[in-house]
């Protein structure tokens, strides 16, 4: 029971339930579109954003969201004018972005220690700000993707039959970029900028392979993502661990036995 009764404790596992939410979704589609390298590209872009933020004194996720949407656009601008070399500029803000985290957090004092928690993670350290901007994005993101399910489907599977469909498809992608982005810098609480490609991605991926009904994907990848959340978290507070690193371990379990089952399942129906 005292466990339950902190504060900090409580936080965490409110931020979990929400950011699993949106990393469930964001997840779903990331996978769907194939486009996991672009979210890591996002993650590591938002470290530029995260650095200049505490240096100049401003909430540090506010910083990261800005830098994460501005290069969520140069994507989107960069997936139509330059398609064949998007995985070049990717790599190339990736890195940029971590260089001028690194340089402005240098720069800024007393800043050295906590960083960590934006790097690896850490639920624990979720403020009552942070719980307000995963609340409020959440309710964005389940009521846009409610409102225009059909054409992000269709987007996500067959873009260039909605092209030929007069379907605003620059717009879409636009918009399923930035809450892409602003998602994964929300989720950098639970899984930190490095490690958040891991837990947005295998659970889609599992749930991808439990079912093929795009609805139920974004369901079962949610809670799998708040199973991995809380289950990570209850191992990391017990054994004094990182979190972040505590719920991708426990995602990568359920991957490898998921894909196990897989594979046995398959060899049963062709023997």
């Amino acid at each position: 029971m005292d466990f339950f009764a902190s504060y900090f404790v409580q936080n965490a596992l409110i931020a979990s339930f929400f950011l699993s939410i949106s990393a469930g979704i964001i997840g779903s589609i990331i996978v769907a579109n194939k486009n996991v390298f672009m979210a890591g590209g996002v993650a590591h872009s938002a470290f530029g954003g995260v650095g200049v933020a505490l240096f100049f004194g401003v909430n540090a996720l506010f910083g990261a969201m800005i830098a994460a949407v501005l290069m969520s656009l140069f994507m989107v601008y960069a997936s139509f004018k330059h398609s064949g070399r998007l995985d070049t500029f990717i790599a190339a803000f990736w890195a940029f972005g971590m260089a001028v985290g690194i340089i402005f957090i240098d720069m800024a004092s007393g800043y050295k220690i906590n960083i960590e928690s934006y790097l690896f993670g850490s639920l624990i350290f979720t403020t009552r700000q942070d719980l307000w901007f995963i609340i409020g994005f959440d309710i964005v993101l389940v009521c846009l993707v409610a409102m225009y399910y059909r054409e992000i489907l269709g987007i996500l599977y067959d873009q260039e039959f909605c092209t030929l469909k007069n379907l605003k498809t620059h717009f879409f992608i636009t918009m399923i970029f930035v809450l892409s982005s602003i998602g994964i810098v929300l989720g950098m609480r639970s899984g930190g900028l490095v490690l958040i490609i891991s837990i947005v991605s295998i659970p889609a991926y599992i749930a991808m392979m439990m079912t093929r009904n795009f609805k139920w994907q974004l369901v079962v990848s949610t809670l799998l993502c708040l199973v991995f959340m809380w289950v990570g978290f209850f191992i990391s507070y017990y054994y004094e661990l990182a979190s972040g690193a505590c719920i991708v371990l426990c995602a990568m379990g359920a991957f490898i036995v998921a894909m196990c089952i897989k594979s046995l399942m398959q060899r049963i129906r062709y023997e």
